[in-house]
């Protein structure tokens, strides 16, 4: 078992015995086909118009459990359903999505939404639903689908922590220079902010967010169930959520286990451990026999690539690390190894060259 502790000067207190195991098993063997998914393989790119997916073949308990939910049941992401279904298609909109990147920060003026706009989104059964912003920050706009509502509460809570915590902190880990010389998020919109649409999904511990990567050539937005909004930690949803959008922008064909294993660390770095977190990452410990690139959607699994991120941004140079393992469009263990032979100036030390 395993202790996750916070980090102390920008370092992680993580065993050196862990460490071993986490390397030993990279090391290791890929598992056979019957005992989970190639996660280096990918469908050739497809280009396309807009794509979008149905929920009906998503069962919420296959999905990514938030790691902060201490409630009696788990809250699930769907955006490794998605991010799956996205890629088996072709990746459409992909090519058009990173064309169009700017940084509406340097390149234009901001339009950004005010306390009021209503505008669609699509909905979370299909088709599109009516929104109106109800709170408004430079970087975010929190828009909740009409004919609902979110106490006044949660929603300066969220604005609090958005602007304080989960925007700095996941803008200097996974961010992208866009041209202004800063880590930020894309801006195809022009808007400077990304929506956050609070919006009737599955009902409360079902699906809690999702991040869309087949909307990435048109706007910048995430989904946030509103029967989860109210519950304690959902902020944890839109850390979580973040990051996929970022990772999503900087790499957009990341493997699943770097993808979700980034969105754990993203939600500790701003949040801290949890008895959750803990017992993905004892989950990966008490059976490192498990390749952390063999995807099966095992807590394992969601355990391993966390640890090993958290592992490489303490030894490789922190945030910088981090953003270069992003940037880097090799994917799997070819940007891991790219990253342990060429880290930033501010790592303590360069890595073997065999994963």
């Amino acid at each position: 078992m395993i202790s996750l502790t916070t980090k102390n000067n920008g370092r992680f207190g993580i065993p050196t015995a862990l460490i071993l195991l986490l390397v030993f098993s990279s090391w290791g063997p890929v598992a056979s086909a019957d005992d989970g998914v190639d996660s280096e393989a990918r469908p050739e790119y497809v280009p396309r118009g807009t794509w979008t997916t149905s929920f009906d073949d998503f069962i919420p308990s296959t999905g990514k459990p938030y790691i902060l939910f201490e409630e009696d049941q788990p809250v699930y992401s769907a955006t490794g359903y998605l991010k799956q279904a996205w890629w088996a298609e072709g990746s459409p909109g992909a090519e058009e999505a990173s064309m169009r990147q700017t940084s509406g920060r340097a390149a234009k003026a901001c339009n950004r939404h005010l306390e009021g706009d209503t505008t669609t989104v699509p909905g979370y059964g299909g088709g599109t639903v009516g929104v109106t912003v109800e709170r408004a920050t430079n970087s975010v706009a929190f828009m909740v689908q009409d004919g609902l509502s979110l106490s006044s509460t949660v929603l300066s809570n969220w604005e609090s922590d958005w602007d304080n915590t989960i925007y700095p902190i996941l803008t200097t880990y996974f961010g992208k220079d866009q041209g202004n010389g800063i880590p930020e998020p894309p801006d195809v919109d022009g808007n400077c902010q990304i929506q956050v649409a609070i919006i009737s999904g599955d009902g409360a511990y079902g699906t809690g967010g999702y991040f869309n990567p087949g909307l990435a050539q048109y706007r910048e937005i995430i989904f946030v169930d509103h029967a989860d909004a109210s519950l304690s930690w959902s902020k944890v949803i839109l850390a979580h959520e973040l990051q996929h959008l970022l990772h999503n922008a900087a790499d957009s064909q990341e493997n699943l286990w770097i993808d979700e294993g980034a969105a754990d660390m993203a939600a500790y770095l701003c949040f801290g451990a949890s008895s959750t977190l803990t017992g993905h990452s004892n989950a990966w410990t008490q059976d490192s026999g498990i390749s952390v690139r063999w995807w099966n959607q095992r807590i394992a699994d969601y355990g391993g690539g966390f640890i090993f991120l958290l592992w490489m941004a303490d030894h490789l140079g922190g945030g910088p690390a981090i953003r270069q393992l992003v940037a880097n469009t090799q994917t799997g263990a070819a940007g891991i190894l790219t990253l342990a032979q060429t880290p930033p100036h501010t790592a303590g030390f360069i890595l073997g060259t065999t994963f």
